[in-house]
């Protein structure tokens, strides 16, 4: 089960783990610590995150690489200390993949650092008032969507989930083909498709554009795989075993590290849709976001000691 951490006040959210008190001056960070090494699997989401959370860190001082792996792989690398961080940890759905990693301690687990997320199967809206309500309805659909149900890259966990619905038969869908692509691929499909108010069932989620660009509907009964409540999930925040206590200034952004549902559908879509780098789009957020900035930055420093909402302040001006 993932651990919440509950919070005294906006300004001084905790981590599930104690963290040492820290001044807003202190020694400066490990020189181990200096380097994060985070974690991506390709999600826009997971992009925003990453660019964000980079342009604070690099303004402390410390040097940033993001990673694209798979999630089995970067769950491994995770285990093996040959990855820091992954900020996109989405529940229930990963479970499956994360469960056994944080229950024999290979893993830590903390946040959660996005809530009021969605995560299941959608169809566009003109399909559901034709009665594809519910993942019970999507089998007497089978042959106007030519027995396809649209996922994203191999391995994600979401797939896994509807491979899983299709070899037990469950729902009916034991006919039914998974297309495995990519979420820039799945969202092609659907984007050729709605025009013409073709039938599809695809993966959504939000935060995400899609849910600005398409009139789509949340499909209710895949509470065993996604979760109650057509899919709710919320994100937390995976780090390498004992990281936050090694690096305790990385812990305490890590800590105070949260974004929301509209800050995250607002900068996907100017990267998925208006084809902006996630470095440009996190940067000029942070710079009309200042008090956000000063209350994730709270306790935080430099690299070097120095005190960090300072710092990452002046780096935006300069940028």
């Amino acid at each position: 089960m993932k651990r919440l951490c509950f919070v005294a006040a906006l300004a001084s959210p905790l981590l599930c783990m104690p963290l040492p008190c820290m001044s807003v001056a202190q020694a400066a960070e490990l020189a181990s610590c200096q380097s994060i090494r985070l974690g991506n699997i390709g999600w826009t989401d997971n992009e925003i995150q990453n660019a964000v959370f980079s342009a604070l860190a690099t303004s402390l001082g410390y040097s940033v690489q993001a990673h694209l792996y798979s999630e089995e792989v970067m769950y491994a690398g995770m285990k093996n200390g040959q990855l820091d961080v992954f900020l996109d940890d989405w529940t229930p759905s990963m479970d499956m993949i994360t469960g056994p990693y944080e229950k024999s301690k290979e893993i830590d687990v903390f946040g959660p650092d996005l809530s009021g997320a969605k995560y299941t199967l959608v169809v566009p809206n003109y399909l559901y008032n034709q009665g594809l309500k519910s993942f019970d309805d999507i089998q007497k659909f089978g042959k106007q969507l030519d027995y396809k149900i649209y996922g994203i890259e191999p391995g994600n966990d979401g797939n896994e989930h509807i491979l899983s619905m299709i070899k037990d038969n469950k729902f009916g869908l034991g006919n039914f083909q998974l297309v495995q692509s990519s979420e820039a691929g799945m969202l092609s499909e659907v984007s050729r498709k709605y025009p013409k108010k073709e039938a599809i069932v695809f993966l959504g989620w939000e935060p995400e554009p899609m849910n600005v660009e398409f009139n789509i509907s949340y499909l209710p009964g895949g509470d065993a795989y996604f979760g109650p409540n057509e899919g709710e999930a919320t994100i937390y925040i995976n780090t390498r075993p004992g990281y936050t206590k090694e690096c305790t200034n990385v812990g305490r952004l890590l800590s105070q590290f949260r974004l929301s549902i509209a800050d995250e559908n607002a900068m996907m879509y100017k990267v998925q849709v208006q084809h902006q780098s996630a470095s440009d789009v996190a940067t000029a957020w942070l710079k009309a976001n200042p008090s956000w900035v000063e209350t994730t930055l709270q306790g935080v420093t430099t690299t070097s000691g120095k005190p960090g909402a300072a710092a990452v302040q002046a780096a935006l001006k300069a940028d």
